[in-house]
Parts: C-alpha cells; sequence; structure tokens
C-alpha cells in the first residue's frame, strides 16, 4: 500500500543545554550581570579586598539569581515528572486522597483538644466555686455557737478553723462584731461592702496580694471572712486528682531561660515552675472575678496546663478506662480507614492504568498518523468513551486515507484536465493569427471550467473570403470539450466543400446526428464574409443571434434566421427549419457573434447581463476599436457579475467593417 505523508512536525532546536547556557550568559545582558557577579565573588574568594557595598550588592545579585535558577530548575523538573499522562492522575488521586485526610485529621485532633480544654476549663472553675462554697460553710461553722468573748472564743475560733487550715494552708481570715476587728488579720477589710447581703458571699475577687477565694458568713451584727490566695498551693490537690496545673491568672505565657513567664497587662510578671514541667497542652479558663468594692463582675483567663490523654484517663472511672477504650477505638477506624484507602488507591491506579493506555494508543497512532502511516489502526479494547474514541480515531485515519487517494486522483484529473484546457485551447486561432483585408476582427473564450463546451473559428476560404464560427456545446467539462473538438474537424473539412452556410450545417447535423449522445446537442452559428461582394451569407443552429450596428443609424439590430441546435433532430426537421440570410457590409457597421455567457452573465442578486446590455454598449461603441470593444463588454460584464462566479463559457467574434 503506497503511503502517504502528511505534512511533517516543526524540528526541535538542535542547540544543547551547553551552548544554551553559553548564549545566556554571553549574548544576554542577564548572564552578562551573572557573569559579572561571579568573576566578583570568585575575586573576593581569593582574597582581593571588595568594597562592603559592592560585595553587598554582589551577593544580592547571586541570590536573586540563584533562586531564579531553582526556579527554572524546578519547573523543567516538573514538567518531565508531569509529561505522562499517568503521572498528572496518580498525582491528582493523591491530592484528592491525601488532602481531606489531613483535614480531617486535624479537624479531630482540634476538636479533641478544643474538647479537652474546654473540658478542663469547666473543671477548673468548678474548683474555684466548690472552694469558695467550702470556705462559706466553714465560716458557717466556725460562727454556730462561737462564744462571745475571752480566750474561750479564741480557743474555739483556732480549733474550728483548723480543718480548714489543714487544707488551705495560707487561709487568712478576720472576724467582726459590731463593726470592730475582734480577731485575725488587719490587712483584710473590717467593713463590707453594701452590695454583700445576708447571708454571706462565696466566689474569686481581688484579694490583699491579688486574687482570692473569699467567703463571708453573716450572723446579726457579726460576720466572718475567710480568704485563700489564688495560687498553685489551692491546686495543689486538684492537680493530683485531674493532672491540670495552674500556670498564672491572665496575661500571655512565654517560656525561656528555665522557666515560665507570666505577662499581666503589660506590668506584673509571674513564675509558677520550669518550662519543662507544663507539658502538653495549654489552655485558659474564664471563671467570673467579682470586684470587692462595686459587686461588678468580670471575666479573666486562668492559664493552666494539662495532658488531654491524661485527663481523660483520670476522669475515667471503674474498672474500664475510657482513654484506653478511645484509643483502641481510634486505632480500630484507623487501620479500617488505611485498608479503605489503599483499596481506594489501588483501584484509583488501576483506572489510571485503563485511562493513560488508551490515551497512549492514541498518541502512538497520532505519531504514526503524522508520519504518514494511515494504515495503522488503534485496538478497541473497551466498550467506554476511550473505546468510542479508538474507533473515531480508526474512522478519522480511515477517513484522511480515503481523502488522500481522492486527492491524489483529483490532483491527476486536474492535471489532465489543464493538458485538456491547453489542447483545447490549442485548437482555437490564434490572435492576429487569421485576417482579412477590410475588416478588423477580436475574438476571445473563457471557459468556465477546466475545459469548456464554447467554440469559436476563424476559417480562411480565400484572400477575400472568411468563415465565421461561433457554437457552444450542451454541458461543460471534458465530453463538451471532445464535442468541440470533433466539431472543428468537421467545420474545417465541410468549409472547403460548401460555400452555402446552411448547406455546411445540414452536413454537420447529418454527420453529427448519428454519434452524438441524445441527451446532447450543439448550438452553432455560422456565416461567411466576402469582402469583394461586400456582403455576408450566415445561417443560424438555434444558437444567439448576431447583433448587428447600423453605423448609418447608429442603432442595433438582431439577425436572427430560423433554426434547430445540431443534434436534436436527425431528419428532414432541421433541414426545414434552417433559413439562410445575407446581410451587406458597410464600412464602420459592427457584428458581434457570442455565446449565453456573455447574456447570462449573473450576479450575486441572480440578475441577467442580457442583450438589451450588449446592445446599449455596441451602441455606445462608436470610434471603438474590435480591441477595444471587446475590451469594454469584459469590463461591463465583470463590473455587472462582481464577485460572483463565471457559471458558463463566454465566448465572443466581434467584426468590424473597415
Amino acid at each position: 500500500m503506497r503511503r502517504y505523508r502528511l505534512p511533517p512536525p516543526p524540528a526541535a532546536p538542535a542547540d544543547g543545554p551547553a551552548q544554551r547556557l553559553g548564549t545566556f550568559l554571553l549574548h544576554t545582558w542577564p548572564g552578562r550581570i551573572l557573569l559579572g557577579a561571579l568573576g566578583l565573588y570568585a575575586v573576593g574568594l581569593v582574597g582581593v579586598p571588595v568594597p562592603a557595598g559592592l560585595q553587598g550588592l554582589d551577593r544580592l545579585l547571586l541570590l536573586v539569581f540563584g533562586a531564579w535558577f531553582l526556579f527554572r530548575f524546578g519547573r523543567f523538573i516538573l514538567r518531565g515528572l508531569l509529561w505522562r499522562i499517568r503521572s498528572k492522575l496518580i498525582l491528582s488521586y493523591l491530592f484528592i486522597a491525601v488532602v481531606p485526610l489531613v483535614l480531617l485529621v486535624a479537624l479531630f485532633l482540634l476538636a479533641g483538644l478544643l474538647f479537652s480544654g474546654l473540658v478542663g476549663s469547666y473543671m477548673v472553675s468548678i474548683e474555684i466555686d466548690q472552694a469558695a462554697k467550702s470556705l462559706q460553710n466553714a465560716a458557717r461553722g466556725v460562727l454556730a455557737d462561737l462564744p462571745g468573748d475571752g480566750p474561750a472564743r479564741k480557743a474555739a475560733l483556732d480549733r474550728r478553723l483548723e480543718p480548714a487550715r489543714a487544707i488551705h494552708p495560707d487561709l487568712s481570715y478576720v472576724l467582726v462584731r459590731a463593726g470592730r476587728v475582734v480577731d485575725g488579720s488587719e490587712k483584710l477589710p473590717a467593713t463590707l461592702p453594701e452590695w454583700i447581703r445576708p447571708p454571706g458571699f462565696a466566689g474569686l475577687t481581688n484579694g490583699v496580694g491579688g486574687d482570692a477565694v473569699r467567703a463571708v458568713w453573716m450572723e446579726g451584727d457579726t460576720f466572718l471572712l475567710l480568704e485563700i490566695p489564688l495560687d498553685a498551693r489551692l491546686f495543689a490537690d486538684f492537680e493530683r486528682r485531674t493532672g491540670i496545673r495552674l500556670l498564672t491568672m491572665g496575661g500571655v505565657v512565654k517560656a525561656g531561660g528555665g522557666g515560665v513567664d507570666i505577662h499581666i497587662e503589660e506590668k506584673e510578671v509571674r513564675r509558677f515552675g520550669q518550662a519543662g514541667e507544663i507539658g502538653g497542652t495549654v489552655f485558659f479558663a474564664t471563671p467570673e472575678r467579682t470586684l470587692w468594692e462595686t459587686g461588678s463582675r468580670e471575666s479573666e483567663p486562668l492559664t493552666f496546663g494539662y495532658q488531654p490523654y491524661e485527663l481523660i484517663r483520670r476522669l475515667s472511672t471503674g474498672s474500664l478506662n475510657m482513654a484506653d477504650l478511645l484509643v483502641k477505638l481510634f486505632m480500630l477506624v484507623g487501620a479500617i480507614f488505611l485498608v479503605v484507602y489503599c483499596f481506594a488507591l489501588l483501584l484509583g491506579l488501576l483506572l489510571a492504568r485503563s485511562i493513560t493506555r488508551g490515551i497512549h494508543a492514541l498518541s502512538v497512532g497520532t505519531e504514526k498518523l503524522r508520519a504518514g502511516e494511515l494504515s495503522h489502526r488503534i485496538p478497541v479494547t473497551s466498550r467506554d468513551q476511550l473505546g468510542e474514541l479508538a474507533e473515531s480515531f480508526n474512522t478519522m485515519s480511515r477517513g484522511i486515507e480515503d481523502l488522500l487517494r481522492q486527492q491524489t486522483e483529483k490532483e491527476r484529473l486536474e492535471e489532465e484536465l489543464r493538458i485538456a484546457r491547453r489542447i483545447q485551447m490549442s485548437l482555437l486561432p490564434a490572435q492576429g493569427a487569421v485576417s482579412l483585408a477590410g475588416l478588423h476582427i477580436a475574438a476571445l473564450c473563457l471557459p468556465a471550467a477546466e475545459v469548456g463546451g464554447d467554440y469559436y473559428d476563424l476559417l480562411p476560404l480565400s484572400d477575400t473570403r472568411m468563415g465565421v464560427l461561433v457554437a457552444d456545446v450542451s454541458g461543460k467539462g471534458t465530453s463538451a470539450a471532445l464535442y468541440m473538438a470533433e466539431l472543428k474537424g468537421l467545420v474545417l473539412s465541410l468549409s472547403r466543400i460548401y460555400q452555402s452556410p446552411a448547406k455546411l450545417l445540414s452536413e454537420a447535423n447529418h454527420i453529427l446526428g448519428t454519434t452524438m449522445d441524445p441527451r446532447s446537442f450543439i448550438t452553432m452559428t455560422y456565416a461567411v464574409v466576402d469582402t469583394v461582394a461586400r456582403s455576408m451569407r450566415y445561417a443560424r443552429a438555434g444558437h444567439n443571434p448576431i447583433i448587428h450596428l447600423e453605423i448609418a443609424t447608429g442603432k442595433t439590430q438582431v439577425l436572427t434566421p430560423q433554426g434547430l441546435g445540431l443534434g436534436i433532430d436527425r431528419g428532414d426537421r432541421f433541414e426545414e427549419i434552417l433559413e439562410e440570410a445575407e446581410v451587406p457590409l458597410k464600412s464602420g457597421d459592427v457584428f458581434l457573434f457570442f455565446t449565453d455567457g456573455l447574456s447570462e452573465a449573473m450576479n450575486g442578486r441572480s440578475e441577467l447581463f442580457g442583450e438589451r446590455r450588449l446592445r446599449d454598449l455596441i451602441e455606445g461603441s462608436e470610434g471603438l476599436e474590435s480591441e477595444e470593444l471587446k475590451e469594454r463588454i469584459l469590463e461591463e460584464i465583470r463590473t455587472f457579475v462582481g464577485e460572483a462566479a463565471q457559471h458558463d463559457d463566454m465566448t465572443m467574434v466581434i467584426l468590424k467593417v473597415v
């Protein structure tokens, strides 16, 4: 089978990386700047002193070019890795699978941290409230049936406060009766604010040395105020039970210098323990703090550290530890998720392979198609969209193969038609080859196709006589050209036998009628011009009329003797209808022989040029020679037709009597 070749692909640049690098360094301004920066850096390495500013600029340029080269190199590597569609699909699958996984894990971790932190925050707030309530209960127990004065009161007070001091060694108190401090610390307030109503108050407030837990119990004109500072000792038992460790009240936690610095309102710094002792996660609680003077409430963050897993373990009671159960449950879910993920990844890789296998086959097919192997076919192995695409490719390659074969055949036929056109044009008389004294002659034949069916001829019969022939074979193309060639040979023979145009047409009809296709015919006008007799005898076999311009009147008339086309009737009917006429030749008269390609020239609006326009052109041609009149007629027809295509052959012969 013949191999048809498509246009070759554009050739890749022949320069290698070394040549391109040399071109960049030597023939571009950025390359020259880089070369200069490298040279300056090398000078500095060998110990030559370089100004500090210039050295800094050099380092900056090298850093910029290094980043640019890294970017270009990374893009080159990425293009190489992602050139295959399979790599792109696998990478996209990984992104689709990994990104949600990472986000899901991050979401669970964040949710776990927030949940455990909120639990710890709630427990810290509850611990403070419970401490305040226990102090208030202790104050109420102390005041119950407390002796009035003397050593008995002092002993009873100390004895009743002993349990609270065992729990809170930093406990402070003040006992006030009838507005007078009976016992206790002088730093504690001796009067109660107006906002405190019986039986008392318990909560977090601003104490003597800072934030503290206070409790007040009132009985008549006596009240007992107990206070414990908000510090690590308060949360010692709480830390033992829960693992939550108090860091500070409010502010920002900063680790460094072997400990933790707590900045409160950018002024006071408190320090609780070493940085390594914090561990785990830092969170904050927001217990309500009551301002002692006004009774208004506000919330300030209380920072604490804890271990989320340890917190859950300590909160779990009984033989079944929920923390261990949750860990095992998460491990089970993670294992199941990993198995499903691996299965999905394997399935994605198989799908990617099935997709890229079809695309690879298409890529190979297009390469072979570009190389001209139009017989290559892609095996269709699947009944999906890729299979349909492969089948479409095979159909396309078969179509291209057929089109190229048809194109080759068409080119061969066009070449044969061009040869036929040259032969046909050679059958027409050359310009100026035939002349007759007393006549100016101009002739033209423009086929609409490569070969046409129009024909004209100028037949020298003697020194003073000439035959003029214009014919139109029905149809166009090769068959019309063959009939035209046959007609030429026939007329050349008959013109030497018959002097009468009618006799010549009758004999030509008799001969052609036996050989022509019944569906074909020829229209023809034949005239014999005699310059001595100053006359023209003519006959018309169904052809267009002759337009005659009488110079004496300046008007045109059409010469239309009757006649049938050659080949239409093979009997006597042709001779009965055929007429022969004669017209005198007067100086200045013009005769136009033409085919219907002139009168039926059509513009874009499907309007015909018409015989009337031809007659008007000839009537306005006074003073024009035959060649000038021919060019004028052609120019008018082209202007009228415009961009419309020529749909029929155009032939004309113009005779002007001198």
